[in-house]
């Protein structure tokens, strides 16, 4: 555990100042500042469980360099011009239903709360993106680059919410409507695209705030939680003091040394990537709406006229 929570500290570090935070560590709750504080009454937000969710089906598994032969060898199917950061290939491998608002809980991300933006407009990372967790949630900037393309140069903004094990490098699983509004046609019989895509803000998509889930099968000893619409990634998280330790399955979990009384209360407190700290009071540790939420960005001023 010591092992974990020294790579959690400096994931920290790394998120807040671009490099790794020096020896011993810094407590990234000491070095930035709260910005709001609650007491939360924990009625709001009651997600159904994931047997009971119509949740979307597990992605198709991808060979994105055996793909990308194809699209070369094919006549007329070669890409346009890659405009975003990274280049990829973007796989269906959902059903064509959107998601309700609670339907990835049995996801790779395992969020409780998808917002209404991202039902339908939603990816799967795979190991050289999905960053052990700490980019579900995250929004990103899909372009298609592909001639066969109704639109070559269209663009969509959708969510991280799940892990795609078999997606190679930049590929992406993506949803079918999603694929459908971005390429311009049905995905039979190639459900595949050559994309670019790029790491945006979420802020001007998300609505709300930010929502906590809590894992089934808890007891006195363990607890875990994910935390879903959130604008920025959380960094560090901490319950009662107790610092939690981040999960690849994106859970946040806690393993105090004491047994953990359920009479409350229970002061939580999230890191954001941007170094603010939001604290909330919860009077039971259930899945509930947080109702607070980092504060977003200045919006970019536009250029004066010359």
């Amino acid at each position: 555990m010591a092992r974990t929570l020294a790579l959690l500290l400096c994931l920290a570090g790394l998120a807040l100042h671009g490099h790794a935070a020096a020896s011993p560590p810094i407590d990234p709750f000491a070095s930035s500042s709260t910005v709001s504080t609650g007491t939360n009454g924990a009625a709001a937000f009651s997600p159904k469980s994931p047997a009971a969710s119509p949740t979307a089906s597990a992605p198709a598994a991808v060979d994105g360099l055996a793909l990308a032969a194809e699209y070369a060898a094919a006549p007329g199917a070669q890409p346009a011009e890659q405009r975003l950061t990274y280049k990829g290939v973007a796989t269906t491998g959902y059903t064509s239903t959107p998601l309700t608002t609670y339907g990835a809980t049995n996801l790779g991300c395992a969020l409780g709360y998808v917002g209404d933006n991202f039902t339908s407009d939603y990816v799967a990372m795979g190991p050289s993106f999905f960053n052990q967790g700490y980019s579900c949630g995250l929004c990103i900037r899909l372009e298609c680059d592909d001639a066969r393309c109704e639109q070559p140069g269209r663009t969509r903004v959708a969510q991280v919410l799940d892990y795609c094990g078999n997606c190679y490098d930049a590929d992406l699983t993506i949803a079918q409507p999603l694929f459908v509004a971005l390429t311009g046609r049905q995905p039979s019989p190639n459900p595949s695209a050559l994309i670019s895509w790029e790491f945006v803000d979420c802020a001007p998509y998300s609505n709300g705030t930010i929502k906590m889930l809590v894992k089934q099968g808890g007891s006195a000893y363990y607890q875990a939680f994910s935390f879903a619409n959130s604008i920025y990634t959380i960094t560090a998280a901490q319950l009662n003091g107790d610092r939690l330790v981040h999960g690849t399955d994106n859970y946040w979990s806690w393993n105090p040394v004491s047994t953990i009384d359920p009479a409350g209360p229970f002061t939580l407190d999230i890191l954001g990537s941007n170094g603010q700290v939001l604290q909330v009071v919860l009077p039971a540790l259930v899945s509930t709406d947080l109702g607070l939420q980092f504060t977003p960005p200045a919006p970019v001023p536009a250029p004066s006229a010359e």
